[in-house]
C-alpha cells in the first residue's frame, strides 16, 4: 500500500503522463492518416481529409476541438474521421504507464522511456489495423528494432544476459506459433502482420509476459467477438482485426504481468 506522500506522487505522475498522452494520441491519429495517404509523418500541416483545408491550431486541440466542432470539419462540415477515442486511450495508457513504472531510479527512467516509444508504435498499429485491417511494415519494423534494443539494454543494465535470451526465445515462439496458424488456416485466421506483431510482443515481454499477453488478447477477442455477434454489429462472415487485441494484451502484460501471475498462482494454491 502507498502512504500519503507516495499516493500524491503516483497521482501526479499519472496526471502528467495523461496530459502527454493526449498530445501523443492526437499525433497517432495524424500518423495513421498520413501513413494511409503516403504523406510524410513530420512535414506539412495537417489538413481536412475531405476538403483539404489546412487546419488551424485551434482545430487540433486534443478531444476539446472535436467536442466544440461536434465532430465536423470547421470548413466543409464533413464528419471528422479521427474521433477522440485514440487520444483518450493514449492518455489513459500513458497515465497508467507512468504511474505504474514510477521512474524513481535510472533503470526506471530507461524502462519508461523505451516503453513510451514502444507504446506509441503499438497504438499506431492498433488504430491502423482497426481502420483498414493492415499492420504496416513501416511501423512494425521500427517496433521490432526498438523492442530488440530495449531487451539488450535491459539485459546490460541488469547484468542478466538471460533477459535478452528469454526475449529472443519468446519472440521466436510467438512469431512461429502465429506463422504456423497462418499456414494451417491459409491466412484466413491471421495475416503476416499478426506474425510480425507477435514476434515484437515476445521481444518486449519475454516468456512469462508473452504468455500473459496472449491469454489476455485471445480472451478479449473472444469476449468482444461474442458481444458484437449478439448485438448484430458483426456477422460470422465479417473479419475482425486481431492487431488491436495483441496490442492490448501487450500493454496489460507489460504493466501487470507479475500481479496477474501472482493472483493466478494464489487462486490455484500454487
Amino acid at each position: 500500500m502507498f502512504n500519503d506522500a507516495q499516493m500524491v506522487m503516483v497521482v501526479s505522475y499519472g496526471v502528467i503522463g495523461g496530459l502527454f498522452g493526449l498530445m501523443f494520441g492526437s499525433a497517432i491519429n495524424a500518423i495513421v492518416w498520413r501513413l494511409k495517404v503516403k504523406r510524410s509523418w513530420a512535414k506539412g500541416r495537417s489538413v481536412c481529409s475531405d476538403c483539404g483545408h489546412t487546419l488551424a491550431a485551434i482545430d487540433l486541440v486534443p478531444v476539446l476541438s472535436w467536442m466544440v466542432l461536434r465532430g465536423k470539419c470547421r470548413y466543409c462540415r464533413a464528419a471528422i474521421k479521427d474521433t477522440p477515442v485514440a487520444e483518450l486511450v493514449t492518455a489513459g495508457a500513458f497515465a497508467v504507464s507512468v504511474a505504474v513504472i514510477l521512474p524513481i531510479s535510472s533503470l526506471g527512467f530507461v524502462k519508461l522511456g523505451f516503453w513510451l516509444v514502444l507504446l506509441v508504435l503499438l497504438l499506431v498499429l492498433a488504430v491502423y489495423d482497426a481502420r483498414w485491417m493492415i499492420l504496416p511494415d513501416r511501423i512494425i519494423v521500427p517496433l521490432v528494432a526498438v523492442a530488440l534494443i530495449y531487451s539488450a539494454v535491459t539485459a546490460w543494465l541488469t547484468h542478466s544476459p538471460q533477459v535478452l535470451l528469454g526475449a529472443l526465445m519468446a519472440a521466436v515462439f510467438a512469431g512461429g506459433a502465429f506463422g504456423l496458424l497462418v499456414v494451417v488456416t491459409k491466412g484466413k485466421a491471421m495475416g503476416m502482420g499478426d506474425v510480425k506483431l507477435a514476434f515484437a510482443m515476445g521481444l518486449i515481454l519475454g516468456a512469462q509476459g508473452t504468455a500473459v499477453g496472449l491469454l489476455v488478447a485471445f480472451n478479449a477477442a473472444a469476449l468482444i467477438g461474442v458481444v458484437l455477434l449478439v448485438s448484430k454489429l458483426k456477422s460470422r462472415k465479417d473479419l475482425i482485426p486481431f492487431g488491436p487485441y495483441l496490442v492490448g494484451g501487450t500493454v496489460v502484460a507489460f504493466l501487470f504481468a507479475r500481479p496477474i501471475v501472482a493472483w493466478y498462482l494464489g487462486l490455484n494454491g500454487l
